[in-house]
């Protein structure tokens, strides 16, 4: 008898027992899931600084026309984008230009430009520059005109409204179909001025001198100054009035040395 009630009194111990360990096992505060972390996305540094990316710019247009005693049309079109970037500053325009009088053609003109600034890291104010410019005109002494340059430049004011540059650098032109097709050795002095005046209005200005080495009484001067007007910001709708003269000092002989172009252009950013 007394075996019986030990015998039962040590199953009731290890029953109590384990009961304990479950109760303990199952108060154990369970142990903290972490959550999974997305990948940090990882930055290809050759896309960070790809060319194709992070241009803005406008496509523009202007037109105007009259008939009756006279046939006149004019027309205006052109592209324009730039690209800053923290360690260059590069803009680019297309712009086409044709005219049409009783039924002659009075102008016919395309002219491409690209310009690229090198910020110099431990000189803020300096930069580096090359550009180049293609030009196509039915009513000069030449078919097409070529030029490219490079130098140096200095930023003299660079705050969040107002940019002033200017530039010096050399370079060489090159006409095609005309009288005088020979390769010309150049200097360029240039000024480059743009001022937001608003958060809608914008004023640019930039004239360049383009002075011939072998003779420096032959020369030429590219000169533009725009005022834009934003209109409808819903579709970046712009104003653009502007003025661009160009003078060639030496123009071939039946040719004026100044063409000097006026024009309303409306311009959607992109």
């Amino acid at each position: 008898m007394k075996f019986i009630v030990k015998r039962s009194a040590a199953v009731l111990a290890l029953v109590l027992a384990s009961g304990g360990v479950l109760a303990a096992a199952e108060k154990q505060p369970e142990a903290p899931v972490e959550e999974a972390t997305p990948a940090e996305e990882v930055v290809d540094p050759v896309m960070e600084h790809s060319f194709f990316r992070g241009w803005e710019g406008s496509a523009e247009v202007g037109m105007n026309g009259s008939t009756g005693n006279t046939e006149r049309f004019n027309l205006r079109a052109g592209i324009n984008a730039e690209r800053d970037t923290e360690r260059t500053f590069t803009t680019t325009s297309l712009t086409y230009t044709y005219a049409k009088e009783d039924g002659n053609d009075t102008e016919n003109r395309l002219r491409f430009q690209l310009r690229n600034d090198w910020k110099l890291p431990n000189s803020p104010r300096w930069f580096v520059f090359a550009q180049g410019n293609a030009e196509y005109d039915d009513f000069q002494d030449w078919d097409v005109r070529l030029d490219g340059f490079f130098g140096l430049g200095y930023r003299f004011i660079d705050t969040e409204r107002t940019r002033l540059n200017g530039r010096l650098g050399t370079g060489l032109s090159y006409d095609i179909g005309g009288s005088d097709n020979r390769i010309r050795p150049e200097g360029l002095l240039g000024v480059d001025f743009r001022h937001q005046i608003t958060e809608r209005q914008l004023f640019r200005a930039d004239t360049e001198y383009l002075p011939e080495y072998s003779n420096f009484a032959h020369y030429r001067i590219r000169s533009r100054a725009s005022y834009e007007i934003l209109v409808d910001p819903e579709v970046n709708l712009t104003l653009r009035l502007g003025v661009e003269n160009r003078y060639d000092s030496n123009p071939g002989d039946g040719f004026k040395r100044n063409d000097f172009d006026y024009f309303a252009v409306l311009a959607w950013a992109f």
